[in-house]
């Protein structure tokens, strides 16, 4: 089995082919506008957010878009046909404040889409208002406004202060945790709340000490392989933070250890596997200067991951280290030949910077890549700050949507070509019913066609300020059949399947509920496991977590409880 060689397609035969359908789509009306004197100071140039859910549970992505203040968020359903109606105001987030960041997923497992959302308030004061962040509780057909009651509405106690944030299951207890970052550095607004299901508990200063950073967009993945989700800082002024997770109940400073977080302006970051090796890689926007100053304005950064052999920043070599003054970017594979790209974008209304053109790192497969614009057909050069993925029309390609501070949005389909090419997509399930976190968070998915390996890695974060549909994707080139799919759960839970026909989109869900062996039924192969793990357990080992089913540390009488509960009830 080989990670990283082998070509599902040739990349220099593939072509990415983006079209422009923000009009057709009905999205091309929405106007970004700030208010800025609800925004503090003059930071009104730097907002904007996207959270793609799906909130109508058909199955299709929506969209959810904060305005900024001058008129009211929108929340625009995807009507099936190619098309996007807002509505807000029957969903009751129809609200005007100064809302920045948005990310959505199902925090309180009941399987639909919630929002959170960072917001400078309503005041008019030019200082912004503390407290007014909005956590959107998804009630079926309306949200209920909840952060108060869940604890949440806070970033900075005294200064108005929150950018973006990432849902995560930190302690592997199957909900959903969150993380959210703040730029204002005197405000010590980045926070980590635990889920401890009615109501969040701050971890900050007794987990975590972020102590003084200007964070924009956090991001909760595993990196070290076991298990337990890291906590990443994309910070502005040198301040971005890589927080190792020591068994899910702290958190311990390691950027300056491991050599990440050397770049001087970062905005916002995606984690993927870029050269093939089968490890996760982290890449952050940053300011590119062409003549820098020293120790500034050095480019965003390629932290590639060599295992043992520690982390190395490329973005020169790889030919990804010019992005101009970069805000988002995901990692997305649009042309389907196996190998994840980079769409960053960027803007500034200032010097160097003024209408740049937003990018497209195409992967060349051979752990380089090719800059490439206006001939993929993404003609956007701007103030762009967003940039989320999504499948809105459902035909199997990521399509991308941005937004632009102070303008609006853009739809850009992806006309990868599907008559070519071959492709697979996920749903991950979790919460109720399950020991894992819903839609799948934390885990990460293998696929093996044609003799090559590639991995995913299902998290909340990646971008600026945004989140994106919450799904696995995967470019399949001439790929007829897929030998093995196997999803690692976070509780150490894994499903695997053979023989797998691309060109679909699938629904996995996790083994339910004390189904340790993954066979589809509770019985006695499962007690089996619990006994042999019985007593004190190391939670970072993924055969002994799976049986510490209450997750406590420890295999014993509660988890033979909980098994022989499962058993009985048929599970």
């Amino acid at each position: 089995m080989i990670l990283g060689s082998g070509l599902l397609a040739s990349p220099c035969a593939a072509q990415v082919l983006l079209t422009n359908v923000t009009q057709a789509s009905g999205l091309g009306n929405f106007s970004h506008t700030p208010n800025f004197l609800s925004v503090p100071s003059n930071y009104e140039w730097m907002l904007g957010g996207i959270a793609v859910g799906d909130y109508d549970g058909d199955g299709w992505p929506d969209l959810f878009v904060p305005r900024g203040g001058q008129g009211t968020d929108a929340l625009f359903i995807n009507n099936r046909d190619g098309t996007f109606t807002n509505r807000a105001v029957e969903w009751s987030v129809a609200s005007a404040h100064a809302g920045n960041g948005a990310t959505a997923a199902d925090f309180d497992g009941d399987g639909d889409v919630d929002i959170f959302v960072t917001s400078y308030g309503t005041a008019l004061t030019n200082l912004g208002q503390v407290g007014r962040n909005r956590l959107y509780r998804n009630e079926g057909g309306h949200f209920a406004e909840v952060a108060a009651q869940f604890g949440v509405q806070f970033t900075g106690a005294m200064i108005s202060s929150g950018d973006g944030a990432a849902w995560g299951d930190i302690d592997l207890d199957g909900d959903l945790d969150l993380a959210v970052a703040a730029w204002v550095e005197t405000a010590l607004g980045n926070r980590l709340f635990r889920n401890d299901g009615q109501a969040f508990a701050d971890l900050t200063g007794t987990a975590v000490d972020f102590g003084m950073r200007s964070g924009f967009q956090p991001t909760i993945v595993d990196l070290t392989g076991d298990g337990f989700p890291e906590l990443l800082l994309a910070g502005d002024y040198e301040t971005s933070g890589v927080f190792v997770n020591s068994g899910g109940s702290a958190f311990d400073s390691a950027e300056a250890t491991l050599g990440l977080a050397v770049e001087s302006n970062a905005m916002g970051s995606c984690v993927a596997d870029l050269d093939g090796n089968g490890l996760p890689d982290w890449y952050v926007t940053s300011i590119h200067r062409a003549v820098p100053p020293k120790d500034r304005f050095n480019g965003n950064a390629f932290y590639l991951n060599g295992g043992d052999d520690g982390w190395t920043e490329q973005s020169v070599d790889r030919g990804c280290n010019d992005g101009g003054w970069g805000w988002g970017v995901v990692a997305v594979d649009l042309d389907h030949d196996g190998w994840e790209d980079l769409v960053e974008v960027n803007g500034v209304a200032s010097g160097e910077w003024v209408d740049e053109q937003e990018y497209v790192f195409r992967n060349l497969g051979d752990g380089t890549f090719e800059r490439l614009g206006n001939e993929t057909g993404l003609q956007l050069a701007n103030d762009v700050r967003c940039v989320a993925t999504l499948d809105f029309d459902r035909d199997g390609d990521l399509d991308l949507v941005f937004l632009i501070n102070r303008v609006g949005l853009r739809l850009y389909r992806n006309d990868a070509d599907l008559d070519a090419t071959s492709w697979l997509l996920l749903e991950l399930g979790g919460g109720l019913g399950t020991a894992c976190a819903p839609h799948g968070f934390g885990a990460v998915v293998e696929l093996e066609a044609e003799g090559r390996v590639l991995r995913r890695w299902m998290h909340g974060g990646s971008g600026f300020r945004s989140s994106n549909e919450p799904v696995v994707h995967f470019g399949l080139g001439a790929a007829t059949v897929i030998d093995r799919l196997e999803v690692f759960w976070p509780n150490g839970q894994s499903t695997r399947m053979q023989g797998v026909s691309p060109r679909q989109r699938l629904l996995i869900d996790p083994p339910s509920f004390g189904d340790l062996d993954g066979d589809g039924t509770v019985g006695v192969k499962d007690l089996a496991v619990v006994l042999e793990c019985w007593g004190e357990i190391d939670r970072t080992q993924r055969d002994l977590r799976r049986a510490d089913l209450d997750s406590d540390g420890r295999v014993g009488p509660r988890d033979l409880g909980a098994l022989l509960e499962a058993w009985n009830s048929g599970s």
